[in-house]
């Protein structure tokens, strides 16, 4: 029998315009749902509904890939929506579709996580949203370089100095990770200015997350995931032709040793938990629109049912932190 959910999907746009970056939200609504286009892919949901009547309701903040946008997964969005969360995206400055100035440089990973708490803070002091958000229940999930800011604020400490010795090996064969590995400056700043590599951007608000094959293994290391203590869910691609495994999602399976699950979808790639792809983009941008024997839309009902599963087992106490 086809699931029912029990709500219909809210969607507001540019809440904050951009100042200090556009967000989006998609939250659970009890009017139909009418036609909606996110960069051009079409869907559907209540656009500026109001809330259900029966809040507060979870919060899932999300954090978007390197030169992305706040609608790569509206999909999920929208499922979760229907299912009892308020999903907020905001749009990373400096590492986004439209300006990828700083993307994939440290600034980004000093940026990402502060931008994400600071969403978080304006959605709680906002004066229709804040009081339809369970402050007891605040998730965050993200995608690529959004997986590694997730866990930034989860507790972890990212290991700039790491970064540089990997690539300090293999600069020629990981350019994705090494074409903006930190300089001997960069260390030198950052010990400057944190006392440290990089310290963590640690929100206690964040009471579970999950990592969509997560970028920048290579700075992972045992001391910097030793304070990482929620319940965590890793979801990776079964050929992830952009970041090698063995230095990513398999390296931080090594880390945790038990401490997260971690789930392979099988038949993805690194960008098939982006939207399906419209004629426009599998034209220009066509490295997009690579799966890996499965088609868009039986990966993505995958990863929504995992996601939702695991956010439900935090709910009920099934799934804890340590």
């Amino acid at each position: 029998m086809t699931e029912q959910p029990k709500y219909t999907a809210g969607f507001r746009d540019r809440l904050f315009d951009k100042d200090p970056f556009p967000l989006a939200i998609w939250y659970p609504a009890s009017v139909p749902e009418s036609s909606v286009r996110h960069m051009g892919v079409a869907s559907s949901a209540a656009r500026n509904a109001a809330f259900a009547t029966d809040g507060p309701f979870p919060i899932v903040m999300f954090s978007h890939g390197s030169e992305g946008h706040r609608f790569n997964q509206f999909w999920l969005a929208e499922y979760l929506a229907r299912r009892g969360y308020i999903v907020a995206a905001p749009q990373h400055e400096g590492d986004n579709y439209l300006d990828a100035s700083d993307a994939r440089q440290i600034t980004i990973i000093e940026r990402r996580p502060r931008e994400m708490r600071l969403a978080l803070d304006l959605l709680l002091d906002h004066d229709d949203i804040a009081e339809q958000i369970d402050h007891d229940r605040i998730y965050a999930l993200g995608h690529s370089a959004g997986g590694a800011t997730v866990l930034k604020l989860a507790g972890w400490d990212f290991d700039a100095r790491a970064w540089q010795s990997y690539c300090t090996v293999n600069g020629e064969t990981d350019k994705v990770i090494c074409q903006h590995a930190p300089t001997d400056d960069h260390i030198d700043r950052l010990h400057q200015t944190y006392g440290g590599p990089v310290v963590s951007e640690y929100d206690p608000r964040i009471s579970a997350i999950v990592a969509v094959t997560p970028a920048f293994g290579v700075a992972a290391t045992d001391d910097g995931l030793a304070d990482v203590k929620v319940p965590m869910l890793f979801v990776e691609a079964d050929t992830d032709e952009i970041l090698h495994d063995h230095v990513n999602a398999a390296h931080f399976r090594n880390l945790l040793r038990g401490r997260a699950k971690f789930i392979k979808v099988k038949g993805a790639g690194h960008y098939s938990f982006l939207p399906k792809c419209t004629p426009y983009i599998a034209e220009n941008f066509s490295y997009l629109c690579r799966d890996f024997g499965q088609d868009r839309d039986t990966i993505h009902r995958t990863v929504e049912q995992v996601v939702h599963r695991f956010f439900e087992k935090v709910q009920s106490g099934e799934i804890q932190g340590r």
